[in-house]
Parts: C-alpha cells; structure tokens; sequence
C-alpha cells in the first residue's frame, strides 16, 4: 500500500489521522468538534485499522499517547459487576438487617432509586453529553466524557464510565441524600440508584455488543442505534424511553 493509499484510508474528512492519538489532534477542530464527533468512524475503516495495528487493542483508536492514561480509557464490563455489585447489595443488606427496615418498604424505596435514576441518566445524557461545548477545554472533556463513545460506537471497551470517576460522583449524591432523609432510607434509595445505573450500562453494552434475543432488548437495541447513526440530538434514554416521551424528544418510530 503507498502512503496515499494508507492515508486516504486513515485520515478522515476532517484531517484526523486515526494512527495517531486523537486527544492532541483535537485542538486543531475549534468549532468542527462537535460535528466530528458525530460523524462515526466507519466499520471498514475500523477493519483496516485492526489489520493495520495488531497492539493490545486492536481496531481501536488510540486516544492518549501516554499509555497509563490509554488503559484507564479501556472498562472491560466485568469491572462493573466486581465493583458495584457488592456495592449495591451491602447498602440494602444493612439498612434491612442493621437497622430493620420491612421489605415492603425496602422494595418501594429502591424502586424509586432506579425510578430516580432514569432521569438523572437522560439529564446527563442530554444536557451534559449533547450540549455543544464551546472552548478546547470543554471539547475536551466531553470527548473524555462521551464524545469517544459517538465518534467510535463499535468499541466494547468504551462503553462504560471509569469506576474511580464513578464512585466519586455516588458519594457525592449519597452525601446528599444523608443531608435531607434518614440514614436507612438514604441507603435503600442508594441502592436502588446505583442498580438502576447496572441497569443503565448493560442495557449499553448489550444495546452495542450483545446477542440481542429478548424482544425489549431488541426495541431498546434499534432505538439507540438510531440515536447514534440517526439523530444524535434526541432519543435520549438508554435504559428507558421514559423521559424521552414525557419531555418530547422521541421519534414517531418508537
């Protein structure tokens, strides 16, 4: 292959060269950030990526140049369920058998949690993660973010969010339940926000990479993929239609 062959193959219409570290690039769009990032990496050029670096993470782009930075860009799912499992469980178990809460009310409590968390998730899907930035350090932080994701949907290892990042943003809401309700309550409705954020990412990662049988993840599935590869600017929910019917930025197809 000549070097013009390969570049046409690797540098996209925006000047980014997919063999390089994107975050550096990023500097140089200014105002063309938000519409690259909108405009997929095709699969084909994925393909050829793969055969072209055969590294530790192979078709994927490479984001830092640092390569203990490039690894924490990477979540394999599992991480996930080691981390915020236990998590989820400790928290009910001891607002029920340290301090007696009823199952009924334990059950009510942390199906508002996840209630609690479909809004939070369509929030900050589309207010955080769908709000144009306007300065190179916002363009930045939301590539960081979530911008990844959009500019290249095919990677199963950039699906979900940083565990350490994570755990920083749950302490910081539970610090704030604890300020206006009671401990026990404060942990059901924890509980119950975090599973509903399990939820939320394996619904993604299914959505994205899994074997799709089940017909709500089939529905859940077309109906993320057109937000992707359709109308970035809406259809929002990601674990759930909800808030997307209640606030209007649905489609006529769902």
């Amino acid at each position: 292959m000549t070097d013009a062959q390969e570049s046409r193959d690797f540098i996209d219409d925006y000047g980014v060269d997919l063999r390089l570290p994107l975050y550096p690039q990023m500097a140089a769009l200014g105002d063309r950030y938000f519409e690259w990032v909108h405009t997929p990496i095709r699969k084909t050029t994925l393909t050829r990526l793969r055969d072209w670096d055969q590294g530790r993470w192979p078709g994927s782009v490479r984001v830092f140049e640092q390569e203990w930075l490039e690894v924490m860009t990477h979540i394999p799912w599992q991480i996930v369920v080691v981390i915020w499992v236990p998590i989820v469980t400790a928290l009910a178990a001891v607002a029920k058998f340290k301090m007696g809460m009823p199952w009924g009310r334990l059950a009510g409590i942390w199906m508002l949690g996840i209630l609690v968390w479909t809004l939070v998730e369509y929030l900050l899907h589309r207010f955080g993660f769908h709000t144009p930035t306007r300065s190179a350090a916002g363009n930045k932080a939301h590539f960081l973010a979530h911008g990844i994701h959009h500019y290249d949907p095919f990677d199963g290892t950039r699906l979900l969010f940083p565990p350490l990042g994570g755990i920083g943003i749950a302490t910081v809401i539970y610090l704030g339940f604890l300020l206006v309700m009671p401990l026990d309550v404060s942990l059901i409705l924890m509980s119950g926000l975090l599973s509903g954020y399990l939820i939320y990412d394996f619904s993604h990662y299914v959505s994205h990479h899994g074997k799709i049988v089940d017909p709500w993840f089939r529905y859940l599935h077309r109906y993320h993929k057109a937000h992707h590869h359709r109308d970035p600017d809406a259809l929002f929910g990601v674990s759930s239609p909800l808030w997307d019917k209640v606030f209007r930025t649905g489609s006529s197809q769902f």
